[in-house]
């Protein structure tokens, strides 16, 4: 364990390795922890925290939730957690499973969502019932102002254990599991192996990133590039002219319009344009993928308060997963596997921690527009 990140291999000293779940619960920081306070189903235990949930109290059982939430008619979401075609998946799956509740959702990169959040309640805005963005740290800091609402999902005991109660307080939970890693064109018959293989100049004018300013996993990215190699690594990486867009997801469209040939993109996007038969493929890096943990959290002050308490449940019900799943993005159950047919726990991957997020993104921001010019 670093000090700012963890890696899936990581030793512990005199060369004991930890356990994959340990590595897991101890990468969510303090948060994790609480998981050493709950009983075998993920339960909090008598007298924990989550017996003091901010908010209007809600049903205890799904059909009670469910005609609670009929009465409210609609749940407003924004999500940064994936592409459109997945939120929709998303969507259809839920109404699907609750006719009489319509699903308003705006799918943007992480820090516009965020930025519009904030805005909203700097004005007194009540509009969002459910926030998903992909920047841990936007959780922190709104759970410290004291407006999201603690709340335990129906269904939370599906997930891995290691990822249950991530925030002690029940402010938020895991909503979506994703890598960063190489993409590339398949007309490259040998990719870049690892992140380092990018500062190659062979590579000049055919790399595609996105935008920390922009995209929560890009912003994840570069705090854990910066970590490991070294700040240098994006002055040598500039010298190669890589295409900067926003969205992590635009590096798919420069690869697969063959304007460019490599890219640090995400994992379901990719795979969903290659399944799609496009020409494009994912290469873990030998120097760790980088894990991206994205939560979901129901405001406190939410119109919808009912309805936003069923949709963050059904993130744990086995719908949402195989929404996730046909869009080629990781899955939150067990019961259905990884698209990619390789479990996270089987990746190579390195974690930052989400204490390190939340001073090294706006960090990183600055100095990548110091280096890179946008």
């Amino acid at each position: 364990m670093t000090e700012s990140g963890l890696r899936s291999d990581e030793v512990m000293p005199g060369g004991r390795t930890l356990s994959r779940r340990a590595v897991l619960g101890a990468g969510l920081g303090v948060a994790g922890q609480a998981l050493l306070g709950a009983d075998a189903g993920g339960r909090p235990a008598e007298g924990g925290v989550l017996a003091h949930a901010v908010g209007p109290a809600a049903p205890a059982d799904e059909a009670g939730l469910y005609d609670a939430a009929k009465k409210e008619g609609k749940v407003v979401w924004w999500t940064a957690h994936y592409q459109l075609d997945a939120a929709e998946a998303v969507r259809d799956a839920f109404v699907a499973r609750y006719p009489g509740i319509e699903v308003q959702f705006i799918r943007q990169t992480a820090q516009v969502i965020y930025q519009r959040l904030t805005q909203n309640l700097k004005a007194g805005v009540r509009e969002l019932d459910v926030f998903a963005s992909t920047d841990e740290a936007h959780y922190t800091g709104l759970k410290r102002q004291g407006v999201l609402a603690a709340y335990r999902p129906l269904g939370l005991g599906n997930l891995p254990q290691a990822f249950q109660n991530v925030d002690p307080d029940g402010a938020y939970h895991v909503g979506a599991l994703g890598l960063v890693i190489i993409n590339y064109h398949t007309k490259l018959t040998i990719p870049p192996q690892k992140w380092t293989d990018l500062l190659d100049p062979r590579w000049k004018d055919q790399i595609t990133v996105g935008h920390p300013g922009f995209s929560g996993y890009v912003g994840n990215w570069v705090v854990a590039m910066w970590d490991k190699f070294g700040w240098d690594y994006f002055a040598k990486l500039a010298k190669n002219n890589p295409k900067i867009g926003r969205s992590i997801n635009d590096t798919v469209t420069d690869i697969v319009s063959g304007e460019r040939l490599v890219g640090a993109g995400s994992d379901g996007t990719s795979l969903d344009s290659k399944s799609r038969g496009n020409p494009i493929n994912i290469q873990f890096p030998a120097d760790d993928a980088i894990l991206i943990v994205s939560p979901v959290a129901v405001l406190k002050d939410a119109p919808h308060p009912n309805a936003a308490r069923l949709l963050e449940s059904f993130y744990y019900t086995k719908e949402y997963s195989l929404a996730m799943s046909k869009t080629s993005n990781y899955t939150l159950r067990a019961d259905v596997p990884a698209p990619s047919g390789v479990p996270i726990d089987r990746v190579k991957w390195y974690r930052n921690k989400v204490e390190r997020l939340e001073k090294g993104v706006p960090e990183a921001i600055a100095k990548w527009r110091e280096t890179f010019g946008v």
